[in-house]
């Protein structure tokens, strides 16, 4: 169905020139239908979970209507075209692997694919001297090597703690150096990190391969997920009532569906600010208790030059900022990634700006102060409608993402933190969110007379 005149002045993206690719041969397939009327779904959030979701859903010639609260989808992904005139992501920005879902729809969707993060051309701050990061871990290849076999085998408690693994095998400063790299890629600390989930992360083929970006934007490849959705903007979903026979959901109004996709990050599922009437079972309570979501933090940083090493994928920093990357390859904007309980000690006076800026003028002196043409903070922690960065597994934490990802009654759950393959990433989100609507598609199967 075509949207109605109304449907469009909600939903400008849709006809706005250059919005994004249309979807060619998306393998989902969506068919809307007009705000207001009742659907057999309702999915809560229009990050990339609930798109996908809501994209499947409409394959299998289901109605699904998407609530999202901010004024723009895409939940975690945000791309900045104002700051350098050139897209720069505020939140999610790689495509990670080869075979992730979200390469996999860049490719279908005809975007530009840029290779980022190579270890190949990366760099580390060394006692005030900027290193090629693979000659300077050679040294200690031989333990990582050991270690990272240790992990994999799964002869240690997969319940301690990487710190604790670290600290038992004696690891040397370099090998910390790169495990605090770990650790803040994971949204947690040493401490914070379950040895389990690193198992499970380099276990995972799908992130093989070179990670990438998307040249047109992270935006752009919501865009064409979203194309042809019904999504409904500035509406927060407040209360979800579900009943054996269908669910109640309250926003901009009341929606009423045979099921739900609660697709809202972990942070926001932490507070309560979804109601839930009955209130959720304790495994899924005590799911939402146990895996964590820390503060997340990116500092942009806008030079009228360059600075660092011409070439450079990413520069390992320090202990308190673990590594920044240029936002395209010798561009003079750079990117601060600063996620777990550090980002929370960014905030204290002087701010974010200036311990990111004085850790820069100690390697490349007051040049940098001279140069900064402009700074902006992208604090995930305080956004209301995301709360953190994305999800971590504390150690002895086991199955907690299977729990959370478990439906109850009409209500299915979604997002990053609900995939146990990829969690923390666009492609774990897309992916639970297909894996949502697909159970409703086989309950629905079966539940069809034959």
């Amino acid at each position: 169905m075509e949207p109605t005149n109304q449907d469009r002045r909600k939903h400008p993206e849709r006809d706005r020139p250059g919005s994004g690719a249309r979807p060619r041969a998306w393998p989902f397939g969506c068919r809307g239908y007009r705000v207001g009327v009742d659907a057999d779904v309702v999915v809560v959030g229009a990050g990339a979970a609930g798109l996908a979701a809501a994209r499947r859903l409409g394959e299998a010639g289901k109605r699904a209507v998407v609530l999202e609260a901010r004024s723009r989808i895409g939940g975690r992904v945000h791309t900045d075209r104002d700051f350098a005139g050139f897209p720069v992501e505020r939140g999610a920005e790689l495509l990670h692997g080869s075979r992730s879902p979200s390469r996999l729809l860049a490719d279908a969707a005809g975007l530009t694919v840029l290779p980022a993060m190579s270890m190949w051309r990366a760099r580390v701050v060394d006692e005030g001297r900027v290193r090629r990061l693979l000659p300077w871990l050679l040294p200690t290849m031989g333990r990582y090597a050991s270690l990272a076999r240790t992990v994999r085998s799964g002869n240690i408690d997969p319940d301690v703690s990487l710190g604790e693994l670290l600290r038992n095998r004696g690891a040397d400063g370099r090998l910390g150096r790169l495990a605090v790299g770990v650790a803040n890629d994971a949204c947690t600390d040493l401490d914070g990190l379950s040895v389990r989930y690193l198992a499970r992360v380099m276990a995972n083929g799908e992130e093989t391969g070179r990670h990438s970006r998307v040249a047109e934007g992270y935006d752009r490849l919501l865009d064409y997920v979203a194309a042809g959705c019904v999504i409904v903007r500035d509406a927060p979903v407040t209360a979800v009532r579900w009943m054996r026979d269908g669910v109640r959901v309250e926003a901009d109004r009341c929606y009423h569906a045979r099921r739900a996709i609660i697709t809202v990050p972990l942070g926001v599922l932490k507070v309560g600010m979804v109601r839930f009437d009955p209130p959720l079972p304790p495994a899924k309570g005590k799911a939402i208790a146990r895996l964590a979501m820390h503060p997340g933090i990116k500092v942009l940083l806008r030079f009228t030059s360059r600075l660092w090493p011409a070439g450079a994928s990413y520069v390992l920093l320090d202990e308190d900022i673990p590594v920044v990357w240029p936002a395209y390859a010798d561009t003079p904007v750079l990117t601060a990634f600063v996620m777990g309980p550090k980002a929370a000690a960014l905030r204290p006076p002087p701010g974010p700006v200036e311990r990111v800026v004085s850790a820069l003028v100690r390697v490349w002196g007051e040049r940098v102060r001279r140069a900064l043409a402009d700074a902006q903070v992208v604090d995930w922690g305080t956004d209301p409608w995301t709360l953190g960065g994305y999800s971590s597994e504390p150690p002895g934490t086991g199955h907690q993402r299977a729990a959370l990802a478990a439906p109850c009654g009409p209500l299915h759950f979604a997002g990053e933190a609900t995939d146990d393959v990829a969690p923390g990433t666009v492609g774990g989100a897309l992916r639970s969110g297909g894996r949502a609507a697909d159970e409703i598609v086989q309950l629905d199967s079966a539940a069809a007379p034959r």
